[in-house]
């Protein structure tokens, strides 16, 4: 931690030269490189093998010669972290094999000397490097770091906590005092990371350990409680801190294997694990054996879950990822990556693997995690104009998302300077939030749809609305040139358009009115409309598809719409307060108050106008306000 420590008063003193900001730098306070497992495949001809290995000197091992490739891509990249994480199993033989020149030291010293070959003669003298345990490793070897908490100090930007294999064994047995081991294990974890969680902690702690939580015991008929055990100590404390869970041990995917008849459980283990493997806090977290893939087993994750890496052999050459991942930390987010020999890893196979049982979208590396803020002040989040685009917020940070032809173009915070924003992309991430705020967006048009037609003015009242209902294909020009925003709507025209609002539905109905011919342009959405009762006919059978659309008979269609699809029709706008409200038919009484209540209809020079044409413009306008009342896009 002390390069670490050093960078960092380094950059207090520069950045107190200069007046607080609401954007921060993009640089990382440090960066964290991490794998697990280096070994070698002793498992020749499926069954173990020790001696495998035995005569070829370690530095001509594969499992060095792909770390290597592995670490000269990382500096390759012009990377030096600011530390080192592994996460056990630095030998190929299992602990009952004996000690000697098997004993993990061997391999952790062979990790050490690549650090230095890679990033600097004196890298291990100058920087943390921390070595967790596996299960084939002896407690008392060679750079093995203490179950706990690493040491660590108030201006380091994370702290590292290590469940060595010794207090958290993967192979369960019903030996009930090594239950008491790990309940004992447990116990530790809860008053520890409880003890950070009370003191407000909002750095990220990466637990380091070999045992994965998911991964079933290796004894047919036993549950893992274990796993279980040492899991809900965890998430109770994840739900007040920034925890990581980096975990090895599960060496790449084996898709032959299937679910329940091999060594492990096919979908949830080797498949699963893997050196691409991670859940996202928030997502589902299938723990027990017994019973996989039903609800009772799917535990919501406190914390984010991911493996940690994996530099030595695979035993599935479908799947042989090798990877070492670089956490990336910064004030309010770390960034997760992958990084294999040929450089970072992002192609379609490093996909991070939500629980197969959660149904959760599957993510490519990097990922960012936004870190909790335990601030109590609150922010809200806008759009300058939500016609351009959306912002949502989950509390942490922010995702802005401009609908197409439009672009992020800045953004406002009030009061200034009541909180640090840091933009990546499309995202913002918020920290030292000192005051209630408002955060706001802005979007602004990157493309004109509109432009095409010579008969839009930009600067008119109706040019986003024009241009909302060609980006939504609601309707098009009258012409590849002309879209005639005065002309009169038609009956014909709204019906086609909430047709294509809807999707486009398939109509099997071939005649509803007389004077409707199924195959004229408007035909298929007339019947789907009248069907649905949505519209009505005029009387005699007809429709009258040619005819002005009135005011109200918009308010009514739309009413009918929302009324169908279950969209809120409570909205109660008062028509006393415009003095042609005696105009309105009775059929449309209801319908209009909606729409003025809903904000639909706002009426000109304290008119509705309902007995009155609708031009193609102001139907664009309303069309859109209706849209976003009622969610379509």
């Amino acid at each position: 931690m002390k390069r670490i420590l050093s960078l960092l008063l380094c950059a207090a003193m520069l950045l107190s030269l200069f007046p607080m900001v609401s954007a921060a730098s993009d640089e990382p306070l440090a960066t964290i490189l991490c794998g697990s497992d280096f070994q070698n495949n002793c498992y020749g001809g499926g069954s173990y093998n020790r001696y495998a290995f035995d005569a070829t000197p370690i530095e001509e091992q594969e499992r060095t010669q792909s770390l290597d490739a592995i670490l000269a891509s990382v500096r390759g990249a012009g990377i030096v972290p600011d530390a080192t994480l592994f996460v056990g199993d630095y030998t190929d033989h299992f602990q009952e094999d004996g000690d000697g020149q098997y004993c993990a030291g061997d391999g952790i010293r062979q990790i050490e000397s690549m650090f230095n070959a890679h990033f600097g003669d004196d890298y291990t003298a100058t920087h943390s490097s921390t070595f967790s345990q596996g299960n084939h490793d002896y407690s008392g070897a060679y750079g093995l770091a203490q179950s706990g908490l690493q040491p660590y100090d108030e201006s380091d930007p994370y702290i590292v906590y290590v469940i060595n294999e010794s207090q958290f064994p993967y192979g369960q047995s019903s030996d009930s005092s090594m239950l008491a081991l790990v309940s004992a294990t447990a116990s530790t974890v809860s008053t520890e990371l409880g003890a950070l969680a009370q003191a407000g902690e909002t750095r990220p702690v990466f637990i380091a350990c070999h045992v994965p939580l998911h991964y079933s015991a290796r004894s047919s008929g036993t549950d893992n409680t274990y796993a279980q055990v040492l899991f809900d100590s965890i998430n109770t404390a994840a739900a007040d801190l920034n925890i990581f869970y980096l975990y090895g041990h599960n060496h790449s995917g084996n898709p032959s294997y299937a679910a329940g008849t091999g060594r492990n459980d096919g979908r949830y283990e080797d498949a699963w694990g893997g050196a691409v493997n991670y859940v996202a806090r928030g997502e589902y977290l299938d723990v027990n054996r017994f019973g996989h893939g039903s609800s009772a087993n799917r535990q919501k994750l406190n914390f984010t879950y991911m493996n940690a890496g994996y530099v030595g052999y695979s035993n599935s050459s479908a799947n042989n990822t090798l990877t070492v991942s670089l956490l990336s930390v910064y004030d309010n987010r770390v960034v997760l990556s992958r990084y294999d020999a040929s450089g970072e890893y992002t192609r379609a196979e490093s996909l991070g693997q939500s629980n197969p049982n959660s149904g959760g979208a599957q993510v490519n590396y990097p990922i960012t995690v936004a870190l909790r803020s335990k601030s109590a002040y609150a922010i809200t989040v806008a759009a300058n104009n939500t016609v351009y685009g959306k912002v949502s917020f989950d509390g942490y940070s922010a995702t802005a998302t401009p609908y197409e032809n439009y672009a992020i173009e800045g953004w406002d915070l009030s009061p200034p300077g009541a909180a640090t924003v840091t933009q990546a992309g499309n995202d913002f991430y918020f920290s030292d939030v000192t005051a209630d705020c408002t955060f706001t967006v802005n979007f602004a048009e990157a493309h004109c749809v509109s432009a095409a037609f010579s008969d839009v003015d930009p600067a008119l009242w109706y040019h986003d609305s024009i241009d909302y209902a060609i980006s939504h294909k609601l309707f098009n020009g009258v012409s590849d040139t002309a879209f005639a925003p005065d002309q009169t709507m038609t009956r014909a025209m709204l019906a086609t358009v909430l047709y294509r609002l809807k999707g486009s539905p398939v109509v099997y109905v071939t005649s509803v009115f007389s004077d409707v011919d199924k195959n004229a342009w408007y035909g298929a959405a007339i019947c789907w409309a009248a069907v649905t009762q949505i519209v009505s006919g005029v009387g005699d059978g007809r429709f009258a598809p040619n005819d002005i659309l009135t005011r109200e008979q918009l308010a009514t269609i739309l009413y009918r719409y929302a009324r169908k699809y279950s969209y809120a029709t409570s909205a109660q706008g008062n028509l006393s307060g415009f003095s042609d409200s005696h105009a309105v038919s009775a059929y449309a009484q209801s319908a209009m108050q909606w729409a003025v209540g809903a904000g639909l209809l706002v009426g000109s020079d304290g008119m509705l106008d309902p007995q009155g044409g609708a031009s193609r413009a102001q139907v664009a306008t309303i069309l859109m306000r209706f849209a976003q009342y009622v969610g379509a896009y």
